[in-house]
């Protein structure tokens, strides 16, 4: 059992070639139970153990040898209240402990797969790139491998060097010099350090034409329409359930069901997350009430969201 688990599985996977099965985490735990999305270990441990978590040496120099007794310490606390932690959240999930699990195993995985990535393949865990031209898509490219690079030779997360967002808006705008890239909406201390270099990565991006993507073309209005109604739809069920939104589905995944939907009918959206996993029975069958027609989302001013999904 593990807190918070997916930066250390992937730096478990990236160092030592380590996988690891079987993991439960606690974060993902409490998520289903309605304890919070992401929540913290000091919270959870206050919550259900009744212990106090001091977080002062959580910044300190963890590379120096030796640790001192007080960081020792902390790092024996942080896992110490963990079986008691996992017990609780066990006996309050019941049946969902099994979707915690699965939800869990796909953490774990998805860090492999992190640790798999290399500066030329980078480019493809970037968010948000639709609609990017030739040009822009070659300087992204260029920007996800040298941000790739410059997170393995700093051992500091991808965020922390440029997030997606800058990393994007930098691929649009192309700025020619450092003072354009620190002005660039969202960057990062550490990328404003380095500026010279992005300038430098998006001067060096290979020719647009030789990186062009897939064309794009938007989703039908009524995928649009679908995909709005899908995630409301989606925000209700966490409410009825409990489980934080983002562990049932996220604007991308209500997108390409309905998109799919569409474009392809309901029989090719089967494999799809949201129908295909233990989604399917807390999710993606209201999805598909609705989709065709047995359902129907209706406003409701005693309920949070104000919606409710009834028989039609």
């Amino acid at each position: 059992m593990a807190h918070g688990a997916r930066q250390d599985l992937q730096l478990l996977a990236a160092r030592f070639g380590a996988s690891v099965r079987g993991i439960a985490d606690t974060q993902v735990m409490a998520a289903f139970a309605g304890l919070g999305d992401q929540v913290g270990l000091a919270t959870l441990a206050g919550q259900l153990a009744g212990a106090t978590l001091a977080k002062e040496h959580q910044w300190t120099d963890w590379a120096r040898r030796p640790l001192a007794p007080a960081q020792l310490a902390y790092a024996a606390a942080d896992v110490r209240h963990l079986p008691e932690i996992y017990g609780r959240l066990a006996a309050r999930l019941g049946e969902r402990a099994a979707w915690a699990r699965a939800e869990s195993a796909e953490v774990a995985a998805e860090a492999e797969a992190w640790a798999r990535v290399t500066p030329e393949t980078a480019w493809r865990q970037v968010g948000g790139v639709r609609g990017l031209d030739a040009a822009a898509f070659a300087a992204l490219v260029a920007l996800a491998a040298w941000r790739q690079r410059t997170a393995s030779e700093l051992d500091r997360p991808l965020g922390q060097v440029l997030n997606d967002r800058a990393l994007v808006e930098l691929a649009r705008s192309r700025p020619e010099t450092a003072e354009a890239v620190r002005a660039t909406k969202g960057m990062s201390p550490l990328g404003k350090q380095r500026a010279a270099a992005i300038a430098a990565a998006i001067a060096g991006a290979p020719p647009a034409e030789s990186r062009a993507p897939a064309v794009w073309r938007p989703a039908s209005a009524r995928a649009q329409r679908w995909a709005d109604v899908l995630l409301s739809i989606a925000q209700l069920v966490a409410e009825r359930t409990g489980v934080a939104v983002r562990l049932l589905a996220t604007r991308a995944d209500a997108e390409t069901l309905a998109r799919v939907v569409d474009e392809r009918g309901i029989d090719a959206a089967q494999e799809l997350p949201a129908l295909a996993t233990w989604r399917r029975a807390v999710l993606g069958e209201a999805w598909l009430g609705w989709l065709t027609g047995g359902l129907a989302l209706v406003g409701d001013p005693a309920t949070p969201s104000g919606l409710d999904l009834i028989p039609r």
